[in-house]
């Protein structure tokens, strides 16, 4: 008991002042896409810790995080051309979603490289009480090209990995009577690498992704650098493909 209420506080006070909507790296699948009708689904839950430490409670620092859940489709429309979406949304409500273009290719041994460019958008909305609720729109918006490269189907677990590299630019949008209208230092860009690990079964895999970040835009103490995802991965392309090593 002691302990939730020793929580609960904290919670709160994260909520208020995390109100406004901070871009952090996001888990978007690496799908590796190697042929036309060639889907991915990916699914699965992320956590958000806070290694860098905030000036909100640092006494509590190791209960400062946060978590949420996230989604992305992609499948392979022509033999060179592969199209994608992804949504995720956190514990605050912030929601990001982002749609983009890509281009891949397939070589010997399964290794394959993939190239996407689109466009994406975070918000939340807010209600600010001053005896009625006014309802704001605080939003950003992120132009980016991803390059891709991994390996797929190889060993006894159909084991894939690979590592992807994210970089773009920021534009925010927050009303400027928020007080927090200070989490963003200005437009910039910002450069996002991932790491992942898919091992299973040649349709359903279990996947392990880590993302960092780097910007110029978001002031140190809404800085959150580092995502972890955990999930499955459901591969809907041929059994040609799949069975594959």
């Amino acid at each position: 008991m002691n302990k939730i209420k020793t929580i609960l506080p904290i919670v709160a006070v994260l909520i208020l002042l995390n109100g406004c909507v901070t871009y952090y790296p996001q888990v978007v699948d690496l799908p590796l896409i190697t042929e036309k009708g060639d889907i991915r689904i990916d699914a699965g839950a992320f956590l958000i810790p806070d290694i860098k430490g905030t000036k909100i409670d640092s006494e509590n620092k190791s209960l400062l995080s946060n978590v949420g859940i996230h989604a992305t489709f992609t499948a392979g429309i022509t033999d060179l051309l592969a199209v994608q979406t992804y949504a995720s949304v956190d514990l605050l409500l912030r929601c990001h979603i982002q749609g983009a273009l890509g281009l891949y290719n397939r070589f010997e041994n399964n290794t394959v490289i993939e190239m996407y460019s689109g466009l994406g958008y975070g918000n939340r909305i807010s209600s600010l009480s001053n005896n009625r609720t006014n309802v704001d729109l605080d939003d950003y918006c992120l132009t980016f090209a991803q390059l891709n490269f991994g390996k797929t189907n190889f060993g006894s677990k159909h084991i894939d990995c690979g590592l992807g590299v994210k970089g773009g630019y920021l534009f925010t949008n927050i009303p400027t009577y928020y007080s927090l209208a200070t989490i963003y230092k200005k437009d910039g860009w910002l450069i996002e690498p991932t790491v992942f690990i898919r091992f299973g079964g040649s349709r359903a895999k279990f996947n392990m992704k880590i993302n960092y970040m780097w910007t110029n835009t978001i002031v140190d103490e809404y800085y959150y650098p580092v995502n972890v995802s955990f999930g499955v991965n459901f591969h809907a392309g041929k059994k040609s493909t799949t069975n594959k090593k």
